[in-house]
C-alpha cells in the first residue's frame, strides 16, 4: 500500500503521503506518456487532485523545480489559478487550509513538515544538491521566523532511494562524509553509497534539538514495485502531498 496518513490536531485534519505507480495509473488514458514540463505537470497533477478529492476539491500548487533551496509561501490570492503560474523552487509552505503542496520525486527526498499545534503545513523536495543546500533546514527556520517553536514542529521523511543503492562519486560524497559512514561510505574506487534522507535527518537534529519529531518511512523507492525511480529507468514521478483540511 502507498504512503497514506491522516493526522487529527487540534486545528483540523493533516493529510499528507506519496502517490506512486497504483494511484497515477488511472491517470494513463488522459496522459499516455508522462509530462515533459512544469506546466503539463502541474495539469496532471490537478486532474490527479480531482480525482482524489471530489468534494471539496483542495487549491493545488506545485513547483517548476530546480534542485535548489527557494522556498515560497502560499498565501492569500498570492498564485492566480488561471494563469498557469507556476513558481520555480523546491520548498512550499502555508497557513491556509484546502491549498494541497506536492512536489514530485523519482529518488529524491519528499519532506513533509507541520505543527502539531496551529495551522502550518509545509513540503520540501531535497535531492543531494538540495540537502547539502540545507533546504530542509531552511524551510524549519522560515517557520520559526514566523513564530513556530522547535517543539511544535514535525518532520517526516516519504520514499526515496536509500543509500544501498544510490551510488555517487567522491566530488558529491565529500559534502557529505562529514555526517559518517551511516550516511555515506566508500564501496570502491571513487565510488560511495549516500542515503540522502539520513543525510537530512542527521542535519537536522544537530541544528534543532528540541524539535518534535523526525520520522523516516525508510521506503526505498529503487526496490518498492509501487514508486517510480529514476534510477530504474523509469519516467514517472511520485506525487508527494500535504493538506491541511479544515
Amino acid at each position: 500500500m502507498e504512503f497514506n496518513r491522516e493526522i487529527s490536531l487540534p486545528y483540523g485534519k493533516i493529510k499528507l503521503g506519496t502517490a506512486g505507480k497504483q494511484s497515477l495509473d488511472g491517470l494513463k488514458k488522459k496522459y499516455p506518456s508522462y509530462p515533459k514540463d512544469a506546466k503539463t505537470w502541474k495539469d496532471y497533477t490537478e486532474v490527479w487532485v480531482k480525482e482524489k478529492y471530489k468534494s471539496p476539491t483542495p487549491t493545488v500548487f506545485t513547483l517548476n523545480q530546480v534542485h535548489g533551496d527557494s522556498l515560497h509561501q502560499i498565501l492569500p490570492g498570492s498564485v492566480d489559478e488561471n494563469s498557469g503560474l507556476v513558481h520555480e523552487g523546491d520548498g512550499l509552505y502555508t497557513e491556509l487550509p484546502n491549498s494541497i503542496l506536492i512536489v514530485r520525486t523519482a529518488d529524491c527526498v519528499p519532506v513533509y513538515l507541520y505543527s502539531n499545534k496551529r495551522p502550518f503545513v509545509a513540503i520540501v523536495h531535497s535531492g543531494w544538491k538540495g540537502t547539502s543546500l540545507g533546504i530542509t533546514e531552511r524551510m524549519i527556520e522560515r517557520a520559526i521566523e514566523f513564530g513556530f517553536s522547535e517543539e511544535e514542529l514535525y518532520l517526516e521523511i516519504g520514499p526515496y532511494i536509500q543509500g544501498s543503492d544510490y551510488e555517487v562519486e567522491e566530488d558529491v560524497a565529500n559534502l557529505f562524509i562529514p555526517l559518517g559512514t551511516g550516511v555515506c561510505h566508500v564501496t570502491g574506487k571513487e565510488k560511495f553509497l549516500l542515503d540522502v534522507g539520513l543525510a537530512i535527518e542527521s542535519r537536522v537534529k544537530e541544528r534543532f534539538e528540541k524539535i518534535g519529531g523526525i520520522q523516516n518511512l525508510r521506503t526505498n523507492v529503487f526496490q518498492s514495485p509501487l514508486y517510480f525511480s529514476h534510477r530504474a529507468k523509469e519516467e514517472g514521478r511520485n506525487l508527494n502531498f500535504i493538506l491541511w483540511e479544515s
